[in-house]
């Protein structure tokens, strides 16, 4: 093949791998709203345990709103919503198609909100059989701020609560959400026990991976490879090397790195995170006034940087070095809760056991060897 012709060929195939690759990586996900898919819309609270908290639907449509106002009284005052799924009974909806669920919401307070996903169980030794009756749970907990949420099906976890119920110990099932029925917006964690806030949720999507256009991208790639390929094999004896042409060819430049001014940011703020973390009085606007940027800023960058929000990020720093402590330490629970941050011992050992399943008591009595003095750590 003439020079010309081998130059045109081969920007041709460079051409369709650059379009491939960036069909691969930037094809957009896919996304079904499940707003539409909302049958009926449930109010939930701790009335139903004899509690007293309170719970009002403003509108159910292209949008939910609600309010909740929790009042103490029950062990965990709590109140919500439950989205149950069209055609869930005959036909849940298989989530296991996706790579997740996508939330735009926002709390008049700021207040944390907990999504409940509810599929049907599988019971242990039932060789399969699905329970549509009494669903398993998956949850967690986020603050809805006005921004999109993204949550992939592994930041969700089957709740303490719901294990010790049902006296099971998988911490995660999510291949049962092939059959998903309903969702639960929840209040969030309330120490005090008398929150209350309007909740909205604009959007609620379920979101996965373009595989049409990723496979294209794919075929492309592969598509100008070979073609490449072919042209390597089929290529003339080229001119000596004291050549011209010859030594043109030999001029390579060495790789660029081009500097990323938002990525050093992203780094900075995780290890100042790291270090300003024990402050109990540590929030978002403190931090961020702290590094001379807006809130919205580090709330972002954070949410780049670890794929939780401000609040999730401070809570798995605490709660991290809390266990450290309990395997390594002999300090009691509350002093270890006071040193990692938390204000209130109870708040600290919830959060404790939502994370790892079980109290920081029995969390310690699992994984610290015997004190060499016989003394074990008291509470």
């Amino acid at each position: 093949m003439e020079p010309g012709k081998r130059r045109g060929f081969a920007a041709i195939a460079g051409t369709v791998i650059l379009a491939g690759a960036g069909l691969w990586r930037f094809a957009p996900d896919r996304r079904d709203s499940l707003l539409p898919s909302i049958r009926k819309v449930v109010l939930i609270s701790d009335r139903q345990a004899g509690g007293g908290s309170d719970i009002v639907l403003e509108q159910a449509g292209r949008e939910i709103r609600f309010r909740y106002g929790l009042v103490p009284g029950s062990g965990h005052p709590w109140a919500g919503v439950n989205l149950q799924l069209t055609d869930s009974v005959s036909r849940p909806i298989d989530a296991g198609e996706w790579s997740g669920l996508e939330v735009l919401a926002r709390s008049s307070r700021g207040l944390g909100l907990r999504i409940q996903l509810l599929s049907d169980d599988a019971l242990p030794g039932s060789e399969g059989k699905r329970d549509s009756l009494r669903p398993i749970y998956h949850a967690l907990e986020f603050v809805p701020d006005g921004t999109r949420s993204a949550f992939p099906w592994t930041a969700f976890s089957v709740p303490s609560w719901w294990r010790s119920q049902h006296g099971r110990s998988e911490t995660q099932r999510l291949d049962l959400l092939d059959r998903l029925r309903a969702i639960e917006f929840q209040s969030g964690d309330s120490p005090g026990g008398r929150d209350s806030s309007a909740v909205e949720i604009l959007e609620l999507d379920l979101v996965g991976p373009n595989r049409i256009a990723r496979n294209l991208g794919v075929f492309l790639m592969l598509s100008g490879a070979v073609g490449l390929g072919w042209l390597f094999l089929r290529r003339g004896p080229g001119p000596g090397i004291g050549s011209q042409s010859g030594s043109f060819a030999a001029l390579v430049p060495d790789p660029v790195i081009l500097d990323d001014p938002r990525s050093r940011q992203r780094e900075q703020l995780v290890l100042a995170l790291r270090e300003k973390f024990p402050d109990p009085d540590l929030s978002l606007d403190s931090f961020a006034a702290s590094q001379g940027l807006s809130p919205r800023l580090v709330a972002g960058l954070i949410k780049e940087a670890t794929q939780l929000h401000f609040k999730g990020a401070l809570n798995e720093l605490r709660l991290t070095e809390a266990a450290r402590l309990l395997k390594e330490t002999r300090g009691n629970v509350s002093e270890i809760a006071y040193a990692v941050g938390f204000q209130n011992p109870s708040h600290f050992g919830r959060a404790f056991r939502e994370k790892y399943g079980e109290s920081p008591t029995d969390f310690r009595a699992a994984g610290k060897p015997p004190d060499p003095e016989g003394a074990s750590p008291q509470n």
